[in-house]
């Protein structure tokens, strides 16, 4: 069992696709009251982890609302790699700080051509308040990853992340009874979208 901590995220980013036109509209929404800087990021790939095309703008955080802030133009990826086999990986860093990640693909997530076997490796640490940092990392790309600890319930700082090759995600897993680094090593188990198949 697990739970998410609700957490509030002021800023995100998110993507609109359009299969028919190959394009992804990217949008910023922000519930902050005044505008900040901000980086908007992303990185095309293949659903084995080959990096197809990579981008960046900079970007002002919208007033309490919501800006289309770029058009990505897919079409030639789109039908040399179809539907199937294209992922897009987004990134919005406010002020130097990352402040929200997404995904979008065109195809449905079970229709997706993923890997079996990704290749997810975990490197935890412990904490002094009895939590642990975990980082996952993958050889190729992982699509609603989660963790599990076995015999006890957990609660997550992030539930159901996308996992690319080259960019850890780090989470705070805190079980509802002790272990020690070397238990909570063993007793931990990561899932992905390839396991519900």
């Amino acid at each position: 069992h697990y739970m998410a901590r609700n957490f509030f995220a002021p800023v995100m980013v998110s993507g609109l696709e359009d299969a028919k036109k190959g394009t992804v509209e990217l949008h910023v929404t922000s519930d902050l009251l005044r505008a900040e800087a901000g980086k908007l990021s992303w990185v095309v790939t293949d659903t084995a982890g080959r990096k197809l095309l990579t981008g960046t703008k900079d970007v002002r955080t919208p007033t309490n609302g919501n800006r289309k802030a770029a058009t990505l133009k897919l079409a030639k990826l789109l039908t040399t790699q179809g539907e199937r086999d294209l992922l897009v990986w987004l990134e919005l860093t406010v002020k130097g700080q990352p402040a929200s990640t997404n995904l979008v693909t065109f195809a449905r997530p079970k229709h997706l051509t993923l890997a079996a076997k990704p290749g997810i490796t975990t490197d935890v640490s412990a904490r002094k308040d009895g939590s642990f940092n975990v980082a996952l990392k993958t050889q190729r790309p992982a699509m609603w990853c989660w963790l599990e600890l076995e015999g006890a319930d957990v609660t997550l700082s992030d539930n159901f992340v996308h996992l690319r090759p080259g960019k850890a995600v780090r989470l705070t897993l805190t079980p509802s009874r002790s272990f020690t680094l070397t238990q909570l090593r063993k007793a931990l188990q990561v899932r992905s979208l390839v396991d519900t198949y």
